[in-house]
């Protein structure tokens, strides 16, 4: 019967594994003039699948039916340098030292980085999503756990506390990159600084 235990607990170490630990970036929100935090399991998203107010909740019903869960973590900065960015790096790090995530989407820019990864499914089909953006004055996880594809995400972005694509809104044209867009104002002058 020991036996039998410890093969019930090896089968479901895979499984613990792909939870993500957001414990390493708490601290950044200490700093933050602005955080949200989003956690939905289950229960929850099948509350939103059973919504059908409008069209856009129709489909958005559709999309999180296969959700295990999505958790968003939004911290905003009153300035730059108020965080450090290797934080979100060896968060990113972290998560795909497991070799079950991909990175299929990387930029890099001047005091930051966006990587959008999927998580390997044992059926060769993704599992999962992950977005990490860091900013100089914003960090963006955004972890969908369940099989979707990119336009799927598209249609999640604006709701639930997922920030939405650049290029996924409304027409369905792309503009070319994949960094997650949180806000909608005005930060052109905010390089000048």
């Amino acid at each position: 019967m020991n036996a039998r235990w410890l093969l019930a607990l090896v089968a479901a170490l895979p499984l613990a594994a792909q939870t993500i630990d957001f414990k390493m970036l708490d601290k950044l929100g200490e700093k933050a003039k602005e955080s949200s935090v989003v956690n939905l399991g289950p229960e929850q998203l099948g509350l939103i699948a059973g919504v059908n107010g409008g069209q856009g909740t129709k489909n958005l019903g559709e999309v999180v039916k296969v959700l295990k869960s999505v958790q968003v973590r939004s911290y905003e900065f009153d300035e730059k340098g108020l965080y450090d960015v290797e934080v979100v790096r060896a968060f990113r790090d972290k998560v795909t030292s497991s070799g079950n995530w991909v990175n299929i989407i990387s930029t890099k820019e001047k005091g930051g980085f966006t990587d959008i990864l999927i998580q390997k499914g044992p059926d060769g089909k993704s599992a999962g999503f992950l977005i990490v953006a860091a900013e100089p004055r914003e960090v963006s996880i955004v972890h969908i756990d369940g099989p979707l594809d990119l336009s799927s995400i598209g249609k999640l972005g604006g709701v639930l506390g997922i920030p939405e694509l650049q290029g996924s809104e409304g027409s369905g044209k792309s503009s070319g990159t994949a960094k997650p867009k949180a806000s909608t104002k005005n930060e052109d002058n905010d390089d000048e600084a």
